[in-house]
């Protein structure tokens, strides 16, 4: 029997989750969690073997929460939640530790298989058509690609700082070093290329 803590800043989507995951025999507990920040905290006091970690949240996103997780607590697996189908979040994914992906709108027919995956020591990554080309995006740590999801959508520095909890200084510092990794100027350019790589949240 194995012990479940559902991450995601939506109390629906938890309540939603929670229901179906409550039908599996494999489960003895599930406990929830609204934020990567608050799983790595109920994490040093209480033990669970499967996270279900959302990827976009205020705060620490899923693959930045995901790594921390992993590294403290190699042992517990990870699936990560998330509306994304390219290869490239898939593969964020994979570099930050997780034990799979599940893709949002197949939640209801692939979530169980992949618990029962990962509980049986193996992978629950989809089949994405690898890239032919080599993917700038790559060049982003985890925090730098969070970073850059949000400026592709349009959202200013200030908004950034305040769902990453982070300075405005800071979220400036990073802007200027996704820009020069990407050789990118413009906001336009960001959109541009979140658009080509399916990142768009």
């Amino acid at each position: 029997m194995s012990r479940l803590l559902i991450v995601d800043d939506h109390a629906i989507v938890r309540d939603g989750l929670r229901r179906l995951l409550e039908s599996m025999s494999s489960i003895c507990h599930i406990e929830e969690c609204s934020s990567g920040e608050e799983a790595y905290q109920y994490l040093q006091n209480n033990s669970t073997d499967i996270v279900i970690m959302d990827i976009s949240m205020t705060g620490k996103g899923g693959l930045e929460s995901t790594s921390l997780i992993k590294k403290r607590y190699p042992k517990i697996k990870v699936l990560i939640l998330s509306m994304h189908d390219s290869s490239l979040m898939i593969q964020k994914a994979k570099n930050a530790g997780a034990n799979g992906y599940i893709f949002k709108n197949e939640i209801s027919d692939n979530l169980l298989k992949g618990i029962q995956k990962v509980l049986e020591g193996k992978d629950a990554f989809p089949s994405v058509q690898a890239q032919e080309k080599v993917n700038t995006l790559e060049l982003l740590n985890g925090k730098e690609f969070e970073i850059f999801r949000f400026i592709a959508n349009g959202k200013n520095i200030h908004f950034i700082a305040d769902k990453m909890n982070m300075s405005y200084k800071t979220v400036a510092n990073y802007q200027t070093a996704i820009k020069k990794k990407l050789n990118i100027e413009s906001v336009l350019e960001f959109h541009t290329i979140a658009k080509e790589h399916s990142v768009i949240m």
